[in-house]
């Protein structure tokens, strides 16, 4: 993603340009944004241009532009996403046009006449079936933002340096090879994107455009950075990712305005240590590398936000981290880390911490200090003890211990008041702390794939309790202390050895969604078919006992949208079946259904039925 300004606009390159901001009444005012322009740009111009000035027509179904937008003194005209092959030479009666978006049409070409609208300051033709632009392109001689993204280009007109006044554009997702030499000229562009396109080498020209701020080359092929690298002053944010880039030439470090630097899925093995010379760097990404260590001197760019570092072979993090004052991202998932350096403690501004896929083994107690952390995710490591020095962070609200070596979880998780989501899947839990039932904005327990067999009764007081994950452990009945949730809404059960269902299940009245695959029941649980508020019930038995009828009670739950009842041995469904009105998917894959009930006419929400494998199934 690229992020521009214009002027002192945000310019924000993610999929195609758009147009978010107001449209001023002065062509050289108009800003761009990159959402979506074919839905934002109509409603911002819509709202500040009642006299006419603007039409949208986007999403029409047009196959031309309608004769009815010939309207004197039109400034903007929108007909994104329709299905325009041409365009017409009656484009010469737009002589006052300030905006054409055509984005995500049928166009092939562009007529020579478009250097008629003399007017014109930003065009929009991204995502269309362009293979070329016509040299009468430059002589449009107050564009300001030309947005040609995912078309079919091999190459821009030799005098696209005519342009002179051109601060935006995007021609990313083409297949460009090289830029005209006459790309130099364009002394005033602000924003080039040419991510996804099947450049090889660093066009040098790109060098000398003195005010240019952001550059993005994601996607394409270079393998190495020119020394001319060093000539753009003003550049403040750089992508190249997913390139072929093994090294950082040393010129690149002569970029002392850069803010964002992203080099994630390279090849590059080393950082080097003229990185401290990026005084105002702010960001940098350099996930899926070959790094195997990090220099200290990154540690001296004190403005630095975010550090990402995913999916390198780091084994340490530098002991100088403290400098780091206003860090508040620190990614470093799927490395080779076994501790996190005590220096941690004085990176007092940080507020997430990923560090999943490593081999950590403890976590420092100094890790308390930092008082603003909201996210940790220590997932697939091999921690054993709660890292106590977690129960100090009392800004904490997700927190992520899923696939470690916990087998029991201390008192110290229940200082953590805040805490919203916690996952402790994939451990070695035989039982269900009661210390996690004190954390009374839990809303979020995942507790799969662990060893527990009963739950505690201080359950009932987890108020704020709506997903609870508890597939897979040793269960072999329904926990009854779960019927006193009062507020939960999905509870997952499956994988367990459950023999039968309490009538108290009725209680759990905001339930919508169940799942009880996988267990050892006799028959279909009658008794969940009080729960009116269910919505998606999952009850497909691959590993348990299998079905053979379904009770008519099951008509009565008229909210239910999903049932999968697959991998029974079901012989039928029930008569009034027709009666679940909202169910929109079916799934009954694998019985022994011989013919469906007639009233399954009724169903008229239904999207999907799934009857394949079934004994009546043709197919």
């Amino acid at each position: 993603m690229i992020e521009t300004r214009l002027g002192s606009e945000t310019l924000s390159h993610q999929s195609p340009m758009t147009v978010t901001q107001s449209m001023r009444k002065n062509s050289q005012e108009i800003p761009t944004h990159h959402l979506s322009m074919s839905e934002t740009i109509s409603t911002q111009l819509s709202e500040e241009n009642s006299n006419l000035f603007t039409v949208d027509l986007n999403d029409k179904g047009l196959t031309e532009i309608p004769e009815d937008c010939c309207i004197p003194h039109l400034k903007y005209l929108v007909l994104n996403h329709n299905k325009i092959k041409t365009l017409t030479k009656d484009l010469i009666k737009f002589t006052e046009l300030e905006l054409l978006s055509l984005e995500g049409n049928q166009l092939i070409s562009l007529p020579t006449e478009i250097h008629l609208l003399s007017k014109l300051a930003t065009l929009n033709i991204s995502h269309n079936q362009i293979s070329c632009l016509p040299d009468e392109l430059s002589q449009l001689g107050n564009i300001r933002n030309v947005l040609v993204s995912h078309n079919n280009l091999e190459q821009l007109p030799a005098l696209l340096g005519d342009l002179v006044t051109l601060e935006t554009l995007d021609v990313s997702g083409n297949s460009l090879k090289c830029l005209p030499k006459s790309v130099i000229d364009l002394k005033n562009l602000c924003v080039l994107n040419l991510d996804s396109n099947l450049i090889f080498t660093f066009p040098k020209v790109i060098c000398y455009l003195p005010k240019l701020i952001e550059l993005s080359l994601s996607g394409n092929q270079i393998h190495s950075l020119p020394k001319e690298i060093r000539e753009l002053k003003n550049l403040r944010k750089l992508l190249l990712r997913n390139n072929k880039l093994t090294f950082l030439s040393v010129q690149l470090f002569q970029l002392t305005s850069l803010e964002e630097l992203y080099l994630d899925d390279n090849k590059i093995a080393v950082l080097s240590d003229k990185v401290e010379n990026l005084q105002q760097l702010k960001v940098l990404s350099v996930a899926n590398n070959l790094l195997t260590s990090i220099t200290e001197k990154l540690c001296f760019c004190g403005m630095m936000t975010q550090l990402i570092l995913h999916g390198n072979q780091i084994k340490k993090l530098p002991r100088k981290i403290y400098k780091f004052r206003y860090l508040r991202e620190l990614g470093i998932n799927r490395n080779l880390l076994a501790t996190l350096p005590e220096q941690i403690r004085n990176v007092t501004n940080l507020s997430v911490v990923e560090c999943s896929g490593n081999a950590v083994l403890h976590i420092p107690i100094e890790i308390k200090n930092c008082i603003h952390i909201t996210k940790v995710d220590l997932s697939c490591n091999k921690l054993s003890e709660f890292p106590s020095g977690l129960g100090s962070l009392t800004a904490l609200t997700y927190l992520n211990l899923a696939e470690n070596y916990f087998v029991h979880i201390s008192a110290d998780i229940s200082s953590i008041k805040n805490l919203n989501h916690l996952d402790l899947s994939r451990n070695k839990l035989s039982s269900f702390s009661v210390y996690i039932c004190r954390l009374e904005y839990l809303s979020y327990l995942d507790l799969s794939n662990n060893e527990i067999s009963s739950v505690p009764l201080q359950v009932s007081s987890m108020n704020s309790l709506q997903i609870l994950i508890l597939c897979s452990n040793k269960f072999d009945s329904f926990p009854e202390e779960l019927c006193a949730i009062k507020n939960l809404q999905k509870l997952d059960l499956s994988d367990n050895l459950i023999k039968w269902i309490p009538l108290e299940i009725s209680n759990l009245q905001g339930l919508k969604d169940l799942n009880l695959s996988n267990n050892q029941l006799n028959s279909f649980p009658v008794e969940i078919c009080q729960l009116a508020t269910l919505e998606n019930m999952k009850i497909c038995q691959i590993d348990g006992i299998k079905f053979t009828n379904l009770p008519e009670e099951l008509c009565k739950l008229a909210q239910l949208k999903e049932l999968d009842i697959s991998h029974n041995a079901l012989e039928t469904l029930p008569n009034d079946i027709g009666e679940i009105k909202s169910l929109v998917r079916l799934i009954a894959a694998n019985n022994r259904l011989h013919q469906l009930p007639k009233s399954i006419t009724s169903l008229n929400c239904l999207q999907e039925l799934n009857l394949k494998n079934t004994e009546g199934d043709k197919s």
